[in-house]
Formats: C-alpha cells, sequence, structure tokens
C-alpha cells in the first residue's frame, strides 16, 4: 500500500474512533511533558546560536521565532497538564492548540535551517543546525504518530525547508544530502503511519482491558452487594467440604457467634454449632439434636427444614456447583409458618367470633353421622338466625353489627355445654350441634335456654339493644342421614319459627318443607307482581279530631295475587325485606302514592313508610326529589314515616339524613312509638315533625290505666316541642271519650277501622 493510501486510511480510520481514544491521543500530545520541554529548550540553544554566530538579520529573527515558540509551547503543555480533568470534555480545543504551536515551532526551525543552510558560512552551525533539525524530525514521528497527520505535517515544515537549501547550495556533496534528507523524511512518515497504528492497536486493547476490569470489578461489587441485602443466608463449601463464602444473614440466621466461623469450618461443626433438630414431615420435632448424616442425605434429595434451640423455623436448599462444590441456602420461615397455621385456622374457624366455620361443620356433622352410626346415639342441629340483627346492622353500622355477633357467640358458648359444637355459618346465621339427645324434650331444653339468654339486652357502645332469635330443629338420624339433607331440615324449621311470629323455635316436621316451598313461591310471585302491576295500595284516613276533618292519608300496600288471592303484608313484607325486594317495593309504593294524592284536594297530604333499608339510602332524597318532580306533588303534602329502630345507634347519621329530607319540604313522622328502644329523650334529639303511638298502648284503653299515663307522658312531651301526635287504632267511640275525659288533648287520630283503596278514598275525600 502507498503513503498515500495508508494516509488517507489513517484519516478514514481516525474518523471512527471512540472519542475516549481519541481524548487518548491528544492527552499524548502533551505527554511526557519532559520531552517536549527538552525540544523546545535544544531548538532554543540551537537557536540562540545560531543567531550569536552568524550576524544575520534573517537567522537572528528566525532563531527569535524558534525561541519564542518554543517556551509558548511549554507553557502550553504545562496549563494543559495542570487542567487535564477539565479538559476531557473539550478535547478538540486542546488538539488545536498543540497543532498550531507544533506547525509554528517546525515550521520556523525549517525556516532556519533553510536559512544557514543557504547564507550562513559557518561550519559548526551548518552542522548542529540541519542535525537538530533532522533529529526533531525523526523523533516527532514517534513522539505524535498518534496524529499521523500532525506528525507529518511537523516533519515537511521542519526538513523539507533543509532539503531545499541542500539543494541550493550549489554543492554537490549537499545535494547529495538534501536527496538523503528527502529520503528520510519519506522514511520518517511511513514510520509515523506504522506507529500510528500500533498506537492505536494498543490504546484499544488496554481500553478494551479496563473495561474488562471494570466490568469484573463491578461484578464482584455487585455480587459482595446482593451477598450482603440478600435476605436468605448463604454458605458455599469446596469439593472437600470446606467452607469457602458466607453471608452475614448465614451467621445470624443459625445464630452462630460470628467468631467460630472461619474459612475451611466443616458444615457439620457449623450445624453441632446451630444446636439445630429435624422438623418432620408431620409438624413434629425430633427430640434430638440434628444428625448431620441424615440431614445430608435428606437435602440431596430435597429441602431440608429444622428448628432452632429460639424456636425459629430454617428452611435449607442445597445445589452442586460445578467444580463439585456446594452451595447451601438458609431461610428463615418462622414468619410463613405461622401465617400457615393461621390460614389453617382461618379456614376451620370464623375470624370474627372464633367459632367454627361452616366448612368445619359440616366436617363435624359428618363425624356426628358416623359417631351416631357406630353408638346408636341421636345428636340434633340448632340452626339460630338473629330477628333483628339487618335492622341494627343498617342502623348502628357494621362494627356495632359485628360487636353483636361477638357477643352472641360469647352467650352460645356460655349456654351450651363442652361437649356441643358452634358454628357460624355466615352472617347472623349460627349453628350448634346437640351430641347425645335422647329425645326430643333434650333439644327443646337447650333451645329454651338459648333463647332465654339471647333475650337479655345487649350493650353496643353505650346503647342497650335488644335482639330476639329463631331456632330450627333438626334430629339426626331421624330427619335425615346426611349433612346437607340435616341442614335443609333445620333451615326449613327455622323458616317456620319465623313465620310463628319469630323469637321461638320449631323442630322440624313433614308439613314444614311445604311451607318453606309456599314462601319460596311467594318470592317468586312477588317478583313477578313487581312486573305485572299486581300491587296496589289502599289508603288510612288520618282525622283531626278537634275539627272532624281528614288532613292525611297514609298508603297502605295490598297484594291481590291472581290465583292465591289476597296476600296480607305481613307474608310478603318480611320476605322482601330478607331478599333486599324492599327497597324496589319502597319505590314504587312512593311513586304511586304521590301520583294518587295529586288527585286529592290541596289541604291533604300522604304518608309514605320507608323501611331501615330506604332510609340508609345515600340516594334516598335523590329519589324523594325525583319523584316529587315526574308527579308534580308539593313537597309539603308528602309525609315520610320511618320506625324507631332506624334511630339507633349513628346519631349523628340519622339527624343528617332528617334534616337533608326536611330542607326538602318533605315532613317526617315517627311511626309505631312504643315497640322497640325509644324513650323520651328520643322526641327532643330528632326533629320529627309527627309522632305516631302505636295501636298497642290503645288496644285495651279502657281497662289500661298504665297506657293511658303514657300516652298523656308523650302528648305532654310533643306540646312542648310543637310535635304533633297521632293516636293510632282510635277506632271507636269510647276509646275517643275516654281519651277526652282524662284531658289527652291530641291533634289527630284514626277514625276509619278500614283502609279504602284509590276509589273510595276519593269519593271519600269529596265529601
Amino acid at each position: 500500500m502507498g503513503l498515500y493510501a495508508k494516509l488517507a486510511t489513517a484519516i478514514a480510520e481516525d474518523t471512527r474512533l471512540p472519542r475516549d481514544i481519541k481524548c487518548s491521543l491528544v492527552d499524548g500530545l502533551y505527554q511526557p511533558f519532559a520531552s517536549l520541554a527538552v525540544g523546545a529548550v535544544s531548538g532554543s540553544i540551537v537557536a540562540a546560536a545560531a543567531a550569536l554566530w552568524s550576524n544575520d538579520l534573517a537567522i537572528t529573527l528566525a532563531a527569535t521565532a524558534v525561541t519564542i515558540i518554543g517556551f509558548s509551547r511549554i507553557v502550553l503543555a504545562r496549563t494543559y497538564l495542570r487542567e487535564r480533568t477539565k479538559n476531557v470534555a473539550s478535547y478538540e480545543k486542546w488538539e488545536t492548540y498543540f497543532t498550531i504551536g507544533a506547525f509554528a515551532f517546525a515550521g520556523s526551525l525549517g525556516v532556519l535551517s533553510f536559512l544557514i543552510t543557504t547564507q550562513s558560512s559557518n561550519l559548526a552551525l551548518q552542522v548542529i543546525t540541519p542535525t537538530f533539525t533532522i533529529g526533531y524530525a525523526a523523533g516527532i514521528s514517534g513522539r505524535n504518530a498518534g496524529r499521523p497527520l500532525l506528525a507529518i505535517g511537523q516533519v515537511l515544515l521542519s526538513a523539507t525547508p533543509l532539503s531545499a537549501g541542500l539543494f541550493l547550495s550549489g554543492d554537490g556533496e549537499r545535494a547529495s544530502l538534501g536527496v538523503l534528507s528527502l529520503l528520510f523524511t519519506y522514511g520518517m512518515m511511513d514510520i509515523t503511519l506504522s506507529t500510528r497504528d500500533i498506537i492505536i492497536s494498543a490504546l484499544v486493547t488496554t481500553r478494551d482491558k479496563k473495561a474488562l476490569a471494570e466490568k469484573f470489578e463491578a461484578q464482584a461489587k455487585l455480587f459482595d452487594i446482593a451477598l450482603k441485602n440478600m435476605s436468605h443466608g448463604l454458605c458455599m463449601f469446596d469439593e472437600s467440604g470446606g467452607l469457602q463464602v458466607w453471608n452475614n444473614q448465614f451467621i445470624e440466621i443459625l445464630g452462630i457467634d460470628p467468631q467460630l466461623v472461619r474459612t475451611d469450618a466443616t458444615a457439620k461443626s457449623l450445624f453441632r454449632l446451630s444446636r439445630a433438630k429435624l422438623k418432620l414431615s408431620d409438624g413434629e420435632t425430633s427430640a434430638d439434636p440434628l444428625d448431620y448424616n441424615k440431614a445430608t442425605e435428606i437435602l440431596r434429595s430435597r429441602d431440608l427444614v429444622i428448628e432452632l434451640s429460639d424456636s425459629r423455623i430454617v428452611s435449607l436448599m442445597r445445589r452442586e456447583t460445578a467444580e463439585k462444590g456446594s452451595v447451601i441456602i438458609f431461610e428463615d420461615i418462622t414468619d410463613r409458618r405461622r401465617t400457615e397455621d393461621r390460614i389453617r385456622q382461618m379456614a376451620s374457624y370464623d375470624d370474627l367470633t372464633g367459632l367454627l366455620n361452616r366448612i368445619s361443620f359440616k366436617s363435624r356433622v359428618s363425624d356426628a353421622f358416623e359417631a351416631s352410626g357406630e353408638t346408636a346415639n341421636a345428636f340434633a342441629l340448632h340452626l339460630l338466625d338473629l330477628d333483628r340483627f339487618k335492622v341494627i346492622n343498617d342502623t348502628m353500622g357494621h362494627p356495632a353489627g359485628d360487636r353483636l355477633l361477638q357477643l352472641v357467640a360469647a352467650r352460645l358458648r356460655e349456654v351450651s355445654q363442652t361437649s356441643q359444637t358452634i358454628a357460624r355459618l355466615g352472617g347472623d346465621e349460627f349453628v350448634i350441634i346437640q351430641h347425645s339427645v335422647r329425645n326430643n324434650d333434650d333439644a327443646i331444653k337447650l333451645a329454651e335456654r338459648i333463647l332465654h339468654e339471647l333475650n337479655r339486652p345487649f350493650e353496643i357502645e353505650g346503647i342497650s339493644v335488644s335482639v330476639r332469635a329463631s331456632i330450627g330443629i333438626a334430629l339426626a338420624p331421624e330427619h335425615a342421614e346426611d349433612e346437607d339433607r340435616l341442614l335443609k331440615c333445620a333451615d326449613i324449621a327455622l323458616y317456620a319459627a319465623k313465620s310463628d311470629g319469630r323469637g321461638n323455635f320449631k323442630i322440624f316436621v313433614q308439613d314444614m318443607e311445604l311451607e318453606t316451598q309456599a314462601r319460596q313461591k311467594i318470592e317468586a310471585d312477588l317478583r313477578v307482581a313487581l312486573i305485572n302491576n299486581e300491587l296496589k295500595l289502599h289508603y288510612q284516613p288520618i282525622v283531626d279530631l278537634q275539627t272532624g276533618k281528614i288532613i292525611c292519608c297514609e298508603a297502605l300496600l295490598r297484594w291481590q295475587h291472581p290465583v292465591a288471592g289476597f296476600i296480607p303484608p305481613s307474608d310478603f313484607i318480611p320476605v322482601a325485606e330478607d331478599t333486599g325486594l324492599i327497597l324496589q317495593l319502597g319505590e314504587w309504593v312512593l311513586e304511586e302514592a304521590c301520583r294518587e294524592a295529586c288527585n286529592w284536594p290541596q289541604d291533604v297530604s300522604v304518608a309514605v313508610n320507608l323501611s331501615p333499608r330506604q332510609f340508609n339510602d345515600l340516594e334516598l332524597a335523590t329519589q324523594v326529589v325525583k319523584t316529587l318532580e315526574r308527579t308534580g306533588l308539593p313537597a309539603a303534602r308528602l309525609e315520610l314515616e320511618i320506625t324507631e329502630s332506624v334511630t339507633l345507634g349513628e346519631t349523628h347519621k340519622v339527624i343528617a339524613i332528617i334534616k337533608d329530607l326536611r330542607q326538602l319540604g318533605v315532613s317526617l313522622s315517627l311511626d309505631d312509638f312504643g315497640t322497640g328502644y325509644s324513650s323520651l329523650s328520643y322526641l327532643r334529639k330528632y326533629p320529627f315533625d309527627k309522632l305516631k303511638i302505636d295501636r298497642s298502648f290503645v288496644v285495651d284503653l279502657v281497662d289500661n290505666h298504665e297506657s293511658l299515663a303514657i300516652i298523656e307522658a308523650i302528648i305532654g312531651m310533643g306540646r312542648s316541642i310543637g310535635m304533633a301526635i297521632v293516636v293510632e287504632g282510635v277506632e271507636t267511640l269510647s276509646q275517643l271519650t275516654l281519651l277526652r275525659e282524662q284531658d289527652c288533648d291530641f291533634a289527630q287520630g284514626y277514625y276509619f277501622s278500614k283502609p279504602l283503596n284509590a276509589d273510595n278514598i276519593r269519593v271519600l275525600l269529596a265529601h
């Protein structure tokens, strides 16, 4: 390859060199500093000699330029080296500075050589100056070979003028030296390019080795960091079983004194120090210290679990290395084992009450069947459901409901004997397995004790709460021979107890199954009735007893089944409440009642009952507004009635809901006062517009002076706070006369014994 081709190749390769390589090449121009300084000083000495010995102005000027440029390059190199770390980012600038200085020094030296060769007769100068120039050119080709254009340029600028001077001297011998000088220049250029390849190759190799070393160092640091920070303990043994690598977690997990852990320690000695015991597969722990040989045998096929002296559980996993050594990883699984135990506990027991759950209950029933078959002993299943739990849960909130369930579970434990099994199936449903039942009387006695205990009030958040329970009883093997059928029989008996007024118990009989099917049919038919518009509203007039004028009519829901005929609310309303249909029913009743009231005189309002679930619906106020907008009924003519059970628990929430409804212009009544938990203090706490005293106070009013006294007290309280009082059930003249004789001054009361349908109520209101 020719010199030009080599140079072109070098230039092309130079553009592809990485930045760090180029930076290193520029750095090499300024280093070593000593050689650069020696060259500059030597050139200045030669130049000074030429100026002194020649007495020639041109030579003196050239010599001065060599000296000034030389010392300037020394200053530049010193500046670069002093700020070397700052100059890496701008190496191109420093390469330019160096190139200008190098070309200027080489060019001035070449001019000086040319002038001395052509104008000076001083033999010493003619020997010293060319010799220094040739030596300088030779040094440049090696020193700056990494930047070939720079090195070749310096060689040409210094050596070419010398050759020209030798040719122009007219002397044949000098002309021969000029030819040799040109050949020398060519040789230096070729050497420069060859040296450049060596330098670049060396730099690339050094760079790669450095990068590889840095990578290995980084990996070693990462390995060390990972080893120190991993949550697991780790130790590595060589082929002979000597310890080679370990981390702090290994020492901490095994609880070994760190001073006793050293390189080449054996695994056997380490396990002896840990005082570990083998954890058996069935959950038990070996009574003896860990047998190293047995542990090694286990580790060859599976993980090893050990228990330490402080009761921590550790899992060991062994892996062989390519060098026939082994790595053992230690994991503290104490928390995991505790969690697994808790999961097993949760799988068998109810988290809220601590009683057995449904899965465990079914297993216990299955065991009871098996035991009864072997001993011929019968057992009974008591399925229990809290009658007012949904009301309390909705009104007082879920935390209060949860607390009630816990208190009920505690009482069931007190009532039941240790030989009986108690479980919570979910919600407010509990079940008791009564073992060794000789006859129905044994089951009845337990059911009576349970009802007696649960009828006592519970204290929740400072509020006395009473709940009743209904119990369904099924006997095995009399009623069923498997757990599913037995539970179904108890469930059927439970619904029979609820249908009979709640707060009691029933033992399963075959006829109950037909009643349950009838109840399920009511639910299905009720859904159809909503779609087919089978439900109707009747209206109970409320009369102002001072004027005898009807001022309000209470909407009452009626259902005329196309096949079964009239179905009383007492049959289908509980079904609606249990299934959640009460919300849909309530929305329909509100819409229909408001629409019908638009046909009445403007001074007659309509009263609509709200269930506790409706009252606690966050969309209630919005629903009322939309209903009034659709029907066109003024808000002042709508009266919403809620039962006193709504006022339990979350007082602030209840007051806020009442205020929201009253702001709409709707009036609110407290219905059935005196049947639950309310006291006269409730009348001051909640801003009701009207209070309706339950009919139970006036049914036997003539003979019951205690009821009369209560009515008088309520009327007096209502009058003091501006609340209207309605006494339900004032249907006979004798009752009305008695109230007036006792000076019971109340505003309103019922006058008609039977509700009227929409057509009849319109006729009545028209007259």
